[in-house]
């Protein structure tokens, strides 16, 4: 019975001892990693607090400068832990964690971010905050890095792991005054450079005290989407704003509610923008874009709103409602680009398609898509195979005629027939002129004068390669035999 009460009393006072050093080790911890944080002399930090039962670290007041100046009203994480890689190499988290060391942690929370780059502007963020984040070891070091916040923020995301990644109130100002602002961004399932989901709500560009913003969107959402090839380029030290990016990869996304001043001067609305891409194995991938309500009604204000209200009234037309939508594949297997269909549709007015199939697509062709440099192509085989453009026509031939008739004073009849006989009498500079190519403008020309739909195909034999581009800069090219173009007419 004794033995008893004197192994209680020694477990009460281990757990009493227990209890009376934690807030001495609270305490040294953060004195410590107080300390750690600013022994280069470029961080402060206004106050640490450190919980070790709920493994939780409060920076409050906290101030980076380096190539660029960050600055945290409070940054807050709970269910903190090392990974054990980094034991392993000897690295422990009480000499202080600094920009580019791992972190793993249940919840990180930012408030009040601040992100200054001399060169480039600077960004706001009200809150950010990481659920389930898991950072890899990055080197954080861009001093000699042409835009130093891009690439700071290129490597982060590369390294970056979450369940959930929130941002409110997000805003950036350039150096030269533009600035555009975001109410929030939420990404989900982010895992070194790819998102799962991401929406974006409530964009704002070119908005200042008292002014409508000049462009505003309320809503973009996305799944799939992968930045593995832009933050591979914009971590890179050598690149600048408007230097290659490389290809994104996106798998759905949708625009909608866009609104703004620019859009309200001109008259213009927009309900949606749609983009799905299927993948059938590793090589074929297909893509379906649609942009969906698009009406132009200008305003009776503004002088080039009233200009294009002119125009439109004198072809009978108080507003244009437009759709478009574009279907295509690639197959880097069969080495063959084809847009089956991409085609703009006007209510009442007609449609324009385009089709065509470009083969021989080598691989440095697909560099330089994958890379985004566009003078890669000049090393390819690529070649066009076939093309196909179709004009129906419903009223706007009519109606262009007509405004082009008001503007100079002549009957409507003797437009058409005027335009009609310029077309047939066209002689392409440098262009040599056969029977096939006077058939051809001929075949427009009725166009002109009767309506219906036009047809004019492309089918070179052999297919027409990057490596012929020359022959067309050369004196006297045969245009019509060497891309084998035919036009019909329907009606």
């Amino acid at each position: 019975m004794k033995t008893g009460k004197v192994l209680l009393l020694l477990g009460l006072a281990l757990v009493g001892l227990v209890g009376a050093s934690v807030p001495f080790a609270e305490r040294y911890t953060a004195d410590r990693i107080k300390a750690a944080l600013e022994s280069d002399g470029r961080s402060t930090v206004g106050a640490v607090e450190v919980n070790l039962l709920s493994r939780s670290l409060t920076l409050t007041d906290v101030a980076v400068r380096r190539a660029v100046e960050l600055t945290a009203k409070r940054w807050h994480a709970a269910g903190l832990a090392w990974p054990l890689a980094e034991l392993l190499k000897g690295h422990f988290p009480l000499t202080g964690w600094h920009l580019g060391d791992p972190l793993l942690a249940d919840r990180v929370e930012v408030d009040d971010l601040r992100i200054a780059d001399p060169g480039s502007g600077g960004w706001h963020i009200g809150l950010l905050r990481f659920d389930d984040l898991d950072l890899a070891r990055f080197d954080a070091d861009v001093t000699d890095a042409s835009s130093p916040a891009i690439a700071l923020g290129a490597r982060l995301l590369q390294a970056l792991s979450a369940r959930r990644l929130e941002e409110k109130d997000i805003a950036f100002t350039a150096v030269s005054g533009d600035r555009f602002a975001f109410t929030s961004v939420v990404l989900e399932d982010v895992e070194l450079g790819k998102v799962g989901s991401l929406a974006l709500q409530g964009l704002r560009f070119g908005e200042a005290a008292g002014r409508e913003p000049t462009f505003t969107l309320a809503e973009l959402q996305g799944k799939g989407l992968d930045l593995h090839r832009p933050l591979a380029s914009m971590s890179a030290e050598w690149w600048l704003p408007g230097a290659p990016l490389g290809r994104i990869g996106l798998d759905q996304a949708s625009v909608t509610g866009f609104g703004g001043a620019a859009m309200k001067r001109y008259g213009i609305a927009l309900d949606s923008i749609t983009h799905e891409t299927t993948r059938e194995g590793s090589d074929v991938r297909r893509s379906r874009s649609r942009v969906s309500g698009f009406v132009l009604a200008p305003p009776l204000r503004g002088l080039e709103a009233l200009q294009l209200r002119l125009i439109m009234e004198t072809m009978g037309l108080r507003e244009a409602r437009l759709e478009f939508e574009c279907l295509g594949a690639d197959d880097r297997t069969r080495q063959e680009i084809t847009i089956e269909r991409c085609a703009l549709t006007g209510r009442d007015l007609g449609e324009i398609a385009l089709s065509l199939t470009l083969v021989g697509a080598d691989q440095a062709f697909w560099q330089a898509i994958d890379e985004g440099d566009g003078l890669l192509l000049l090393g390819t085989n690529i070649a066009l195979s076939s093309a196909r453009l179709v004009l129906a026509d419903r009223s706007l031939l009519d109606r262009s005629l007509r405004a082009l008739a008001a503007a100079s004073g002549q009957p409507a009849a003797v437009m058409r027939a005027e335009t009609a006989r310029e077309i047939r009498r066209y002689q392409p500079p440098d262009v040599l002129i056969t029977a096939d190519l006077t058939k051809l403008l001929d075949t427009v020309a009725r166009f002109i004068e009767q309506g219906g739909t036009l047809t004019v195909e492309a089918k070179p034999d052999p297919p027409f390669g990057i490596d012929k581009l020359d022959y067309l800069m050369s004196p006297g090219p045969d245009l019509v035999s060497l891309l084998g173009v035919t036009a019909t007419l329907a009606r």
